[in-house]
Protein backbone atom coordinates (compact mmCIF):
# COMPACT_ATOMS: atom_id res chain seq x y z
CA UNK A 1 0.00 0.00 0.00
CA UNK A 2 1.00 3.81 -0.77
CA UNK A 3 -0.01 5.91 1.07
CA UNK A 4 -2.11 8.93 -0.71
CA UNK A 5 -0.46 12.84 0.27
CA UNK A 6 -2.59 16.06 -0.77
CA UNK A 7 -1.30 19.30 0.34
CA UNK A 8 -3.23 21.57 2.94
CA UNK A 9 -4.28 23.71 -0.29
CA UNK A 10 -5.20 20.81 -2.81
CA UNK A 11 -7.57 19.40 0.00
CA UNK A 12 -9.22 22.14 0.85
CA UNK A 13 -9.78 23.05 -2.69
CA UNK A 14 -11.14 19.27 -2.84
CA UNK A 15 -13.08 20.03 0.12
CA UNK A 16 -14.84 23.22 -1.39
CA UNK A 17 -15.60 21.74 -4.54
CA UNK A 18 -17.24 18.50 -2.67
CA UNK A 19 -19.00 21.35 0.03
CA UNK A 20 -20.94 22.85 -2.57
CA UNK A 21 -21.74 19.47 -4.51
CA UNK A 22 -23.45 18.19 -1.04
CA UNK A 23 -25.43 21.97 -0.94
CA UNK A 24 -26.63 21.00 -4.01
CA UNK A 25 -27.50 18.01 -4.00
CA UNK A 26 -27.52 15.72 -0.77
CA UNK A 27 -28.68 18.76 1.22
CA UNK A 28 -32.13 19.07 -1.17
CA UNK A 29 -32.65 15.51 -1.18
CA UNK A 30 -32.12 15.41 2.75
CA UNK A 31 -34.97 17.93 2.97
CA UNK A 32 -37.15 16.24 0.67
CA UNK A 33 -36.52 12.68 2.68
CA UNK A 34 -37.77 14.55 6.01
CA UNK A 35 -40.91 16.01 4.45
CA UNK A 36 -42.23 12.45 3.24
CA UNK A 37 -41.02 10.26 5.87
CA UNK A 38 -43.07 9.62 9.45
CA UNK A 39 -42.81 7.54 12.95
CA UNK A 40 -39.47 5.99 13.76
CA UNK A 41 -37.86 7.05 10.29
CA UNK A 42 -38.66 10.17 10.55
CA UNK A 43 -37.58 10.51 14.59
CA UNK A 44 -33.85 8.74 13.63
CA UNK A 45 -33.17 11.30 10.42
CA UNK A 46 -34.37 14.26 13.40
CA UNK A 47 -31.88 12.88 15.13
CA UNK A 48 -29.53 11.86 12.91
CA UNK A 49 -29.09 14.94 10.94
CA UNK A 50 -31.06 17.75 13.40
CA UNK A 51 -34.62 19.14 13.98
CA UNK A 52 -34.22 21.71 11.54
CA UNK A 53 -33.08 22.91 7.95
CA UNK A 54 -29.78 25.03 9.44
CA UNK A 55 -28.96 21.86 11.80
CA UNK A 56 -29.49 19.29 9.18
CA UNK A 57 -27.65 21.59 6.14
CA UNK A 58 -23.92 21.14 8.40
CA UNK A 59 -24.90 18.07 9.52
CA UNK A 60 -24.53 16.21 6.31
CA UNK A 61 -22.02 18.45 4.95
CA UNK A 62 -20.38 16.65 8.15
CA UNK A 63 -20.97 13.64 7.46
CA UNK A 64 -19.43 14.10 3.79
CA UNK A 65 -16.42 16.07 4.92
CA UNK A 66 -15.06 14.64 8.17
CA UNK A 67 -11.88 12.65 8.55
CA UNK A 68 -13.21 11.55 11.05
CA UNK A 69 -15.14 8.42 10.13
CA UNK A 70 -14.80 5.89 12.99
CA UNK A 71 -16.67 8.99 14.92
CA UNK A 72 -19.51 9.04 12.16
CA UNK A 73 -20.25 5.54 12.63
CA UNK A 74 -20.36 5.35 16.20
CA UNK A 75 -22.66 8.78 15.69
CA UNK A 76 -24.81 6.28 13.26
CA UNK A 77 -25.03 3.42 15.19
CA UNK A 78 -25.59 5.39 18.75
CA UNK A 79 -29.04 7.06 17.31
CA UNK A 80 -29.81 3.88 15.49
CA UNK A 81 -30.00 1.78 18.39
CA UNK A 82 -31.69 4.53 20.50
CA UNK A 83 -34.49 4.48 18.23
CA UNK A 84 -35.14 1.45 16.98
CA UNK A 85 -33.68 -1.00 19.91
CA UNK A 86 -30.72 -2.78 17.83
CA UNK A 87 -27.78 -2.56 16.04
CA UNK A 88 -28.03 -1.78 12.22
CA UNK A 89 -25.76 -4.67 11.70
CA UNK A 90 -27.96 -6.55 13.84
CA UNK A 91 -30.07 -9.10 10.97
CA UNK A 92 -31.65 -11.64 13.50
CA UNK A 93 -34.81 -11.38 12.56
CA UNK A 94 -36.93 -10.24 9.37
CA UNK A 95 -38.64 -7.27 10.89
CA UNK A 96 -34.82 -6.13 11.30
CA UNK A 97 -33.56 -6.89 7.73
CA UNK A 98 -36.51 -4.70 6.51
CA UNK A 99 -35.93 -2.04 8.73
CA UNK A 100 -32.63 -2.22 8.12
CA UNK A 101 -32.95 -2.57 4.10
CA UNK A 102 -35.36 0.75 4.35
CA UNK A 103 -32.98 2.94 6.07
CA UNK A 104 -30.37 1.83 4.00
CA UNK A 105 -32.30 3.14 0.73
CA UNK A 106 -33.60 6.08 2.42
CA UNK A 107 -29.81 7.18 2.79
CA UNK A 108 -28.90 6.21 -0.99
CA UNK A 109 -31.56 7.98 -1.72
CA UNK A 110 -30.65 11.25 0.22
CA UNK A 111 -26.68 10.76 -0.38
CA UNK A 112 -27.08 9.14 -3.98
CA UNK A 113 -23.19 7.63 -4.49
CA UNK A 114 -24.64 6.77 -8.12
CA UNK A 115 -25.57 10.10 -8.81
CA UNK A 116 -21.89 11.16 -8.27
CA UNK A 117 -20.44 8.85 -11.32
CA UNK A 118 -22.21 11.42 -13.32
CA UNK A 119 -21.84 14.48 -11.23
CA UNK A 120 -23.51 18.12 -11.64
CA UNK A 121 -22.13 21.41 -13.35
CA UNK A 122 -21.13 23.81 -9.56
CA UNK A 123 -21.94 27.25 -10.04
CA UNK A 124 -18.83 27.93 -11.75
CA UNK A 125 -19.37 26.06 -14.73
CA UNK A 126 -17.24 22.89 -13.86
CA UNK A 127 -17.99 19.92 -13.17
CA UNK A 128 -17.37 17.58 -9.98
CA UNK A 129 -18.18 13.45 -10.38
CA UNK A 130 -16.51 10.82 -8.84
CA UNK A 131 -13.43 10.94 -12.65
CA UNK A 132 -13.11 14.55 -11.01
CA UNK A 133 -12.58 13.98 -7.42
CA UNK A 134 -10.20 11.29 -8.34
CA UNK A 135 -7.78 12.87 -10.99
CA UNK A 136 -7.68 16.17 -8.15
CA UNK A 137 -5.93 13.69 -6.36
CA UNK A 138 -3.07 13.31 -8.68
CA UNK A 139 -2.47 9.67 -8.59
CA UNK A 140 -1.70 7.91 -11.41
CA UNK A 141 -1.56 4.25 -9.97
CA UNK A 142 -3.73 2.23 -7.43
CA UNK A 143 -2.54 2.90 -4.05
CA UNK A 144 -3.97 -1.02 -3.04
CA UNK A 145 -1.59 -2.96 -4.96
CA UNK A 146 0.66 -0.21 -6.50
CA UNK A 147 0.57 -2.45 -9.91
CA UNK A 148 -2.19 -0.71 -12.11
CA UNK A 149 -2.38 2.16 -13.85
CA UNK A 150 -5.14 4.74 -12.81
CA UNK A 151 -5.31 7.03 -15.91
CA UNK A 152 -7.68 9.99 -17.08
CA UNK A 153 -8.70 10.24 -20.97
CA UNK A 154 -10.87 13.34 -22.54
CA UNK A 155 -13.84 12.03 -24.02
CA UNK A 156 -15.23 14.08 -26.88
CA UNK A 157 -18.94 14.04 -25.64
CA UNK A 158 -18.37 14.19 -21.75
CA UNK A 159 -14.93 15.50 -20.86
CA UNK A 160 -12.27 13.86 -18.67
CA UNK A 161 -12.68 10.76 -17.43
CA UNK A 162 -10.66 7.83 -15.60
CA UNK A 163 -10.68 4.02 -15.50
CA UNK A 164 -10.37 4.03 -11.76
CA UNK A 165 -12.52 2.97 -9.22
CA UNK A 166 -13.64 4.44 -6.23
CA UNK A 167 -13.23 1.89 -2.87
CA UNK A 168 -15.13 2.46 -0.20
CA UNK A 169 -12.91 1.60 2.81
CA UNK A 170 -15.82 1.04 4.47
CA UNK A 171 -18.48 -0.77 2.24
CA UNK A 172 -21.06 1.58 1.65
CA UNK A 173 -23.82 -1.50 2.00
CA UNK A 174 -22.86 -1.85 5.37
CA UNK A 175 -21.56 1.89 6.00
CA UNK A 176 -24.45 3.88 4.04
CA UNK A 177 -24.07 6.87 6.04
CA UNK A 178 -20.40 7.38 4.69
CA UNK A 179 -21.18 6.45 1.09
CA UNK A 180 -20.07 10.08 0.12
CA UNK A 181 -17.63 11.01 2.78
CA UNK A 182 -14.38 12.04 0.64
CA UNK A 183 -12.00 10.62 2.89
CA UNK A 184 -13.82 7.00 2.55
CA UNK A 185 -13.15 7.17 -1.51
CA UNK A 186 -10.14 5.28 -1.78
CA UNK A 187 -9.60 5.45 -5.63
CA UNK A 188 -8.52 1.64 -6.98
CA UNK A 189 -7.78 -0.10 -9.87
CA UNK A 190 -10.42 -2.36 -10.01
CA UNK A 191 -8.78 -5.23 -9.88
CA UNK A 192 -8.23 -4.90 -6.13
CA UNK A 193 -11.71 -2.72 -6.43
CA UNK A 194 -13.80 -5.25 -7.37
CA UNK A 195 -12.16 -8.65 -8.07
CA UNK A 196 -10.26 -8.97 -4.73
CA UNK A 197 -11.90 -7.06 -2.05
CA UNK A 198 -15.18 -6.94 -3.26
CA UNK A 199 -17.26 -6.81 -0.34
CA UNK A 200 -14.57 -7.39 1.90
CA UNK A 201 -15.61 -5.24 5.30
CA UNK A 202 -12.20 -6.64 7.20
CA UNK A 203 -10.23 -3.24 8.16
CA UNK A 204 -6.78 -3.23 5.60
CA UNK A 205 -4.21 -0.41 5.30
CA UNK A 206 -5.82 3.24 5.20
CA UNK A 207 -3.89 5.19 2.35
CA UNK A 208 -4.58 8.25 3.52
CA UNK A 209 -3.20 7.79 6.96
CA UNK A 210 -1.05 4.86 7.25
CA UNK A 211 2.64 4.96 6.00
CA UNK A 212 3.91 3.51 2.97
CA UNK A 213 6.24 1.49 5.11
CA UNK A 214 3.62 -0.44 6.95
CA UNK A 215 4.60 -3.24 4.65
CA UNK A 216 7.52 -4.19 2.44
CA UNK A 217 8.46 -6.27 -0.58
CA UNK A 218 11.50 -8.66 0.62
CA UNK A 219 13.60 -11.84 -1.12
CA UNK A 220 15.00 -14.31 0.45
CA UNK A 221 18.41 -12.92 1.77
CA UNK A 222 21.07 -15.49 0.35
CA UNK A 223 22.69 -13.29 -2.21
CA UNK A 224 24.43 -16.03 -4.34
CA UNK A 225 20.70 -17.59 -4.70
CA UNK A 226 18.37 -17.44 -7.47
CA UNK A 227 15.27 -15.61 -6.58
CA UNK A 228 12.52 -17.73 -6.26
CA UNK A 229 9.84 -15.70 -4.34
CA UNK A 230 8.53 -12.44 -3.22
CA UNK A 231 7.55 -12.00 0.44
CA UNK A 232 5.27 -9.50 1.97
CA UNK A 233 6.57 -8.33 5.17
CA UNK A 234 3.78 -6.98 7.13
CA UNK A 235 5.95 -5.82 10.17
CA UNK A 236 3.49 -7.38 13.11
CA UNK A 237 0.91 -4.75 11.58
CA UNK A 238 -2.51 -6.16 11.86
CA UNK A 239 -3.92 -4.00 9.24
CA UNK A 240 -0.78 -4.48 7.16
CA UNK A 241 -1.44 -8.67 7.26
CA UNK A 242 -5.07 -8.03 6.56
CA UNK A 243 -4.09 -6.05 3.24
CA UNK A 244 -1.76 -8.71 2.47
CA UNK A 245 -4.79 -11.07 2.73
CA UNK A 246 -7.75 -9.04 1.02
CA UNK A 247 -5.53 -7.88 -2.18
CA UNK A 248 -3.67 -11.21 -2.66
CA UNK A 249 -0.30 -9.54 -2.27
CA UNK A 250 1.64 -12.38 -1.66
CA UNK A 251 0.34 -14.14 -4.40
CA UNK A 252 -0.19 -11.47 -7.13
CA UNK A 253 3.38 -10.20 -6.68
CA UNK A 254 4.99 -13.37 -7.95
CA UNK A 255 4.20 -12.58 -11.44
CA UNK A 256 6.79 -10.11 -10.97
CA UNK A 257 9.72 -11.97 -10.32
CA UNK A 258 11.29 -10.76 -12.92
CA UNK A 259 11.76 -7.02 -11.83
CA UNK A 260 12.99 -8.24 -8.43
CA UNK A 261 15.97 -10.46 -9.47
CA UNK A 262 16.68 -7.48 -11.93
CA UNK A 263 17.04 -4.80 -8.88
CA UNK A 264 18.90 -7.73 -6.97
CA UNK A 265 21.43 -8.59 -9.91
CA UNK A 266 21.66 -4.56 -10.53
CA UNK A 267 21.91 -3.77 -6.59
CA UNK A 268 25.33 -6.18 -6.66
CA UNK A 269 26.76 -4.99 -9.37
CA UNK A 270 26.48 -1.77 -8.19
CA UNK A 271 28.00 -2.10 -4.96
CA UNK A 272 30.86 -4.30 -6.21
CA UNK A 273 31.88 -2.01 -9.30
CA UNK A 274 32.02 0.93 -6.31
CA UNK A 275 34.46 -1.05 -4.56
CA UNK A 276 36.70 -1.95 -7.05
CA UNK A 277 36.74 1.39 -8.95
CA UNK A 278 37.68 2.78 -5.32
CA UNK A 279 40.44 0.40 -5.26
CA UNK A 280 41.68 1.60 -8.88
CA UNK A 281 41.42 5.02 -7.59
CA UNK A 282 43.21 4.53 -4.55
CA UNK A 283 40.25 6.52 -2.52
CA UNK A 284 40.82 9.91 -5.25
CA UNK A 285 37.02 11.61 -5.21
CA UNK A 286 36.31 10.78 -8.95
CA UNK A 287 32.54 11.27 -10.19
CA UNK A 288 31.42 8.08 -11.87
CA UNK A 289 27.64 7.54 -11.60
CA UNK A 290 25.91 5.08 -13.52
CA UNK A 291 23.50 5.18 -10.27
CA UNK A 292 20.53 6.86 -12.11
CA UNK A 293 20.68 4.07 -15.50
CA UNK A 294 20.30 1.13 -12.91
CA UNK A 295 17.91 2.59 -10.34
CA UNK A 296 15.95 5.45 -11.42
CA UNK A 297 12.87 4.07 -9.71
CA UNK A 298 14.57 5.84 -6.55
CA UNK A 299 13.56 8.95 -4.92
CA UNK A 300 10.41 8.49 -7.62
CA UNK A 301 6.51 8.77 -6.23
CA UNK A 302 5.43 4.95 -6.10
CA UNK A 303 1.81 6.73 -7.14
CA UNK A 304 2.92 7.40 -10.07
CA UNK A 305 4.64 4.62 -11.89
CA UNK A 306 3.28 0.60 -11.14
CA UNK A 307 6.19 -1.58 -9.02
CA UNK A 308 7.58 1.22 -7.87
CA UNK A 309 7.50 0.35 -4.16
CA UNK A 310 8.45 -3.10 -4.80
CA UNK A 311 11.48 -2.03 -6.74
CA UNK A 312 12.57 0.33 -3.82
CA UNK A 313 11.89 -1.84 -1.57
CA UNK A 314 14.18 -4.70 -2.99
CA UNK A 315 16.85 -2.42 -3.34
CA UNK A 316 17.04 -1.15 0.20
CA UNK A 317 17.44 -4.64 1.34
CA UNK A 318 19.81 -5.99 -0.96
CA UNK A 319 22.00 -3.01 -0.16
CA UNK A 320 21.34 -3.06 3.43
CA UNK A 321 22.63 -6.76 3.69
CA UNK A 322 25.82 -6.05 1.01
CA UNK A 323 26.92 -3.00 3.82
CA UNK A 324 27.04 -5.65 6.62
Amino acid sequence: MIKIEVTKEMRKQINDIHREYIEQTSVLKLEEKIKKIRTKKRELFKKLFGDNTKKRKTSIINYCLSADLEDILKTFDVTFSEVYGFKFSDKSTDKQKRTIEAIRKDLDEVFNYRGFNAGIKLKNGSKWNRHKFITALGIRVCPYCNRQYISSYEDGTEGRKTTADADHYYPKEQYPILQMNIFNLVPSCNVCNSRTKGRSNKRHLYPYVDPSDSLSFQIPLELGEQVSKILIDTKINKRAETSKDVFKLDKIYQAHLEEAIEVKQNAINYFEFGERAYEALQGLDVSFDIFPTWFNFMGKDALKDPLTKLRQDIYKQVMDELKK
